[in-house]
């Protein structure tokens, strides 16, 4: 199965994906994992335990995670991921997403405003989800643009939440409706 974007597209992750040597070396980036939120992936992390946290994931029946690839050159450039999946009560039908872009080649194109739209959209028309969350560093202003851009609301301001290169950052909180999702691609 593969969800299409304008220049990315996803596909569930897989053994492949998990033995790819990038996806190691991203993981243990710290330009990449700076602005991800988890402290446990600013310090070298092993193989190990990234094996147990993807595999955790394929288990879970509330979380979907997939390699996100650009299709101009036909590459695993980084993860997608769809978590706390609602969509069997009767009224919260909600997610939260997020992405990571590992490879560094892949920056400044536009790619996080397109992998964005496409989870979104997936999850708005394929799992019939109502609203969808995220977050997002206060300094990660290239992601906090690709939100709004997309039709993401700004909902709360979490005051010095992370920690990391000695001091702490804020955290915003987005909210998009199916209603609120713009198509950037018009």
């Amino acid at each position: 199965m593969s969800i299409v974007g304008n220049n990315i597209y996803l596909e569930k992750f897989n053994v492949t994906h998990l033995h790819d040597p990038d996806y190691l070396s991203w993981l243990r980036d710290f330009e990449v994992m700076k602005y991800i939120g988890r402290e446990e992936y600013l310090t070298p992390i092993s193989f190990v335990e990234v094996k147990e946290y993807v595999q955790n994931l394929w288990n879970d029946k509330y979380n979907l995670f997939f390699a996100v690839h650009e299709k101009d050159i036909n590459r695993f450039i980084g993860t997608a991921k769809i978590n706390y999946i609602n969509e069997t009560g009767v009224k919260t039908k909600t997610a939260d997403i997020g992405i990571m872009i590992g490879d560094r080649g892949s920056w400044g194109k536009g790619l996080a405003k397109d992998i964005l739209y496409t989870v979104s959209k997936y999850c708005f028309d394929e799992l019939k989800l109502r609203k969808l969350t995220a977050g997002a560093l206060a300094p990660n202003i290239p992601v906090i643009k690709a939100f709004e851009s997309i039709g993401y609301k700004r909902e709360a301001f979490l005051r010095e939440k992370i920690y990391f290169e000695n001091k702490y950052f804020d955290q915003l909180l987005f909210g998009c409706f199916k209603n609120e999702l713009n198509d950037f691609r018009k």
